[in-house]
């Protein structure tokens, strides 16, 4: 059980009593339960919800969009494919990443966390609430019990556990005949090169909401939520 105690060790929050849950799904059992029924932010956590939204609506990969640049983003200001966007949202848990994906969902973004709201009550995370795709803010909120079935909801999708459990990526930019790399670090990237058992990973930090992480990880053929 060392790779699940090292997991654990990574749950630290700024909170005095951190919420943790540990469920081992496979056998339907719940090991260890902290404080997993109060509701509070969960930062860049926020993120998978916007990756499932993004990825019900469909949209081709390869399509181009203007990167959103009203927050943060690591992304150069230029067109990127939406393939680049999810890269740099789930790998380095980029907020223009988010935004960008938001904005381009039919409607706009009040449609999107209008969806991400509606798709927390179909997977009945009850005491979940979005008000933003990236987590920025501290309206984002949810219980580390809801947050599990965050995890085993995402655990479904094929793209987000390629994307979110690469320790890099290298997005290609060409300006002319001059092509250059920008390398973008997993924001989880110390566990994932010491483990391989990790299926589906994301990090999170705010001041409100402290450290948060996120994981479905396999072991000795079982799968487990944390």
């Amino acid at each position: 059980m060392r790779v699940l105690l090292v997991l654990l060790l990574a749950a630290n929050t700024a909170w005095a009593a951190p919420s943790v849950l540990l469920y081992n799904q496979s056998r339907d059992e719940m090991i260890i339960n902290q404080d997993s029924a109060t509701t509070r932010p969960i930062a860049s956590l926020t993120k998978l919800m916007t990756a499932m939204v993004a990825i019900d609506a469909g949209a081709d990969l390869n399509r181009e969009t203007a990167i959103d640049r009203s927050v943060g983003t690591r992304l150069p200001q230029r067109s990127h494919t939406r393939r680049d966007v999810f890269n740099a949202l789930l790998v380095r848990s980029d907020n223009g990443a988010a935004e960008t994906l938001a904005r381009d969902y039919p409607g706009g973004r009040k449609e999107f966390v209008k969806a991400m709201n509606r798709k927390a009550q179909q997977l009945e995370m009850f005491h979940t609430v979005f008000v933003d795709p990236s987590g920025l803010g501290r309206g984002n909120q949810a219980t580390a019990y809801d947050v599990g079935t965050m995890l085993r909801a995402a655990d479904g999708y094929e793209l987000i556990r390629f994307i979110s459990t690469q320790k890099q990526i290298e997005i290609d930019m060409k300006r002319g005949k001059v092509v250059r790399s920008i390398l973008l670090n997993n924001t989880n990237q110390p566990l994932l090169f010491e483990f391989d058992t990790v299926k589906v990973s994301k990090t999170g930090f705010t001041n409100p909401a402290g450290w948060c992480v996120g994981l479905v990880v396999e072991h000795h053929r079982q799968k487990y939520l944390l």
